[in-house]
């Protein structure tokens, strides 16, 4: 493939126990010693999933078998390969997966399901820069909770673009409050908002899901995962 690339896979995490079991013997040691520190079985089947569809789509792309990948971690916990050839972002909410992958750095994805909260104020008032939260209170309350989803993907996929994660403040990155809303401030350690993109990616509802890259040309394809079972 000529050129940037960025290639979005979204999938399903629910497995059945034949497969999570075949699933499991594609993860390392340190990933197979996590999985059974879960009590809860919906949550280890949903870590073995996470693992192995990251695995077995990162390897799909490069000359190795999805076991021998090696991850690492940035300063602020990002991971990323070891061989660095290859760069990816994820993220999951209930049953829903995406992975997104690219031949250059700086990218990050958020999704998440769109649900009532009653701390929605709150959270708002927390995680809005002011010009945003002042916006965001003028909707009409119909309006409001897509609104804030759709907000809060947005600055999720930008601070996991960055390698900082929701450490950095999500009050510290402003996006503007429409369809297709772009950033409009950052810290200033990350250049101008100018630099970055925001892509609203598809996704079926009650959720919402955001890309954010270096602000570059590249070509995006949206890609179904699914996992890859070994014979018996």
């Amino acid at each position: 493939m000529n050129g940037n690339f960025v290639d979005v896979w979204c999938g399903c995490l629910s497995t059945d126990p034949k497969t999570t079991a075949s699933l499991l013997a594609i993860l390392s040691e340190s990933e197979r010693q996590k999985a059974e520190s879960f009590n809860i079985a919906v949550m280890r089947q949903r870590y073995i999933a996470v693992r192995a569809l990251l695995r077995q789509t990162l390897a799909s792309y490069l000359p190795e078998q999805p076991i021998n990948l090696s991850f690492e971690t940035s300063v602020h916990g990002k991971p990323y390969l070891a061989c660095r050839s290859l760069h990816f972002n994820i993220s999951h909410t209930a049953d829903i997966l995406m992975i997104a992958v690219a031949n250059f750095a700086d990218i990050g994805i958020d999704i998440e399901v769109i649900k009532p909260r009653s701390s929605l104020d709150s959270l708002a008032a927390r995680c809005f820069s002011t010009l945003e939260l002042q916006e965001w209170q003028q909707l009409p309350p119909a309006q409001r909770l897509a609104a804030f989803y759709s907000l809060w993907t947005k600055k999720e996929a930008f601070v996991k673009a960055v390698g900082r994660g929701i450490a950095l403040g999500l009050e510290q990155c402003e996006v503007e409050m429409c369809s297709q809303g772009q950033l409009r401030a950052i810290p200033e350690e990350y250049g101008a908002a100018g630099d970055w993109q925001i892509t609203e990616l598809p996704i079926d509802p009650p959720a919402c899901a955001a890309l954010v890259t270096r602000n570059c040309d590249f070509s995006l394809r949206h890609l179904i995962l699914e996992a890859v079972v070994g014979d018996d």
